[in-house]
């Protein structure tokens, strides 16, 4: 009987255990929802964080291929600059960069009428001036600079009887002040 009263005392235990198991189970388990669905929230926003970092690292390597695609253009790409003289004298020109002579050391002699142009590539240093002795003067000035960002192409200069004058895109020729 003894063993009885034993086996009674310890399927009362087991009963009152397993009645505990399920609330526990059932507790265990709503945390484990609740875990799921912040783990859930957390890995969607991973996710969006990544994209949106992604996103911004594909428009930051398109920019920089983008600027360097324009910087391979403009490297390869012809630039032009014409003098022309529309004045009634001749005009003895000396025009330069710091690689190049135009003319070479005796200058040219541009008859009204008539032009000179040259074409380069354009390089982030390049810089192109003349000096010109005309009708009892002698004028200097830049005619082409790398960092001129409107310059036209071709760039135009016209000598006319009452100095030299420019013309950039979309304007009407300006005197320059010398």
């Amino acid at each position: 009987m003894n063993n009885s009263n034993g086996l009674n005392h310890n399927n009362k235990i087991m009963e009152e255990y397993l009645m505990e198991v399920p609330q526990v189970l059932e507790v265990n388990t709503e945390l484990v929802m609740k875990s799921k669905h912040i783990l859930l929230a957390s890995l969607i926003l991973a996710q969006l964080i990544y994209v949106n970092c992604f996103a911004w690292a594909v428009v930051g390597i398109a920019t920089s291929a983008l600027g360097t695609i324009i910087n391979i253009i403009e490297k390869t790409k012809v630039w032009t600059v014409e003098v022309h003289n529309n004045g009634k004298h001749h005009a003895h020109m000396w025009c330069a960069s710091k690689d190049d002579k135009i003319g070479g050391n005796n200058g040219i002699w541009v008859k009204p009428g008539d032009k000179i142009m040259w074409s380069f590539r354009r390089h982030r240093t390049t810089q192109f001036w003349c000096n010109m002795d005309w009708y009892g003067q002698r004028v200097g000035w830049d005619v082409f600079v790398n960092n001129w960002r409107d310059a036209p192409n071709p760039t135009k200069w016209s000598i006319r009887n009452d100095g030299v004058y420019d013309q950039w895109k979309n304007r009407k020729w300006r005197k320059l002040r010398s």
